[in-house]
């Protein structure tokens, strides 16, 4: 499958097989995540991959109660560290920070799709609690939840919303 053709098939999967996901697959979305590109090579990301049932009861709990996340085998919980890029590029970095963690969620969603893997970009959390569920020093903010999991058959059927034009998001100068 090309590139385009991955990005446009690609879900947000909410139903997943009780059925874990092998170690070696992953540590291919934390490869993914690994190569995402990062203002001045700063890389200011965490990640933590957790397959703890009641680590994930507790992140559920924490997000909105959304049911689906409890059902996911393994979450990646992404988190940014500004201090990386803020000592490089002062308060400008903060952004870049943000910035450089959301290339690596998304690159781990596009590795999950690729590896017939079911995910779910997930931002709805209280930050101070996932930090203190996660012991989190305070230099890292959590930015994002990711169920990972073997996507139920009917999790992929869904139609794709319908996006916007291109004349309407972009313009040629």
């Amino acid at each position: 499958m090309d590139f385009l053709e991955l990005a446009k098939s690609r879900r947000s999967v909410r139903a997943f097989e009780d059925k874990g996901v092998e170690e070696s697959l992953l540590k291919k979305l934390l490869e993914a995540a690994q190569a995402a590109p990062s203002g001045g090579n700063c890389q200011p990301w965490r990640f933590y991959v957790i397959k703890n049932r009641q680590i994930i009861q507790k992140i559920r709990d924490l997000s909105c109660k959304q049911p689906f996340i409890a059902t996911a085998p393994a979450l990646f919980v992404v988190c940014a560290e500004p201090a990386r890029s803020e000592k490089r590029y002062k308060e400008r970095g903060g952004l870049y920070c943000i910035q450089d963690t959301a290339a690596a969620v998304q690159n781990i969603l596009l590795c999950a799709a690729s590896l017939g893997l079911g995910a779910c970009w997930c931002g709805h959390f209280g930050e101070k609690e996932m930090s203190e569920i996660l012991n989190l020093g305070a230099g890292l903010r959590p930015l994002a939840v990711i169920p990972v999991g073997y996507p139920k058959a009917e999790a992929t059927a869904a139609p794709r919303t319908e996006r916007r034009p291109i004349e309407e998001i972009a313009e040629f100068l």
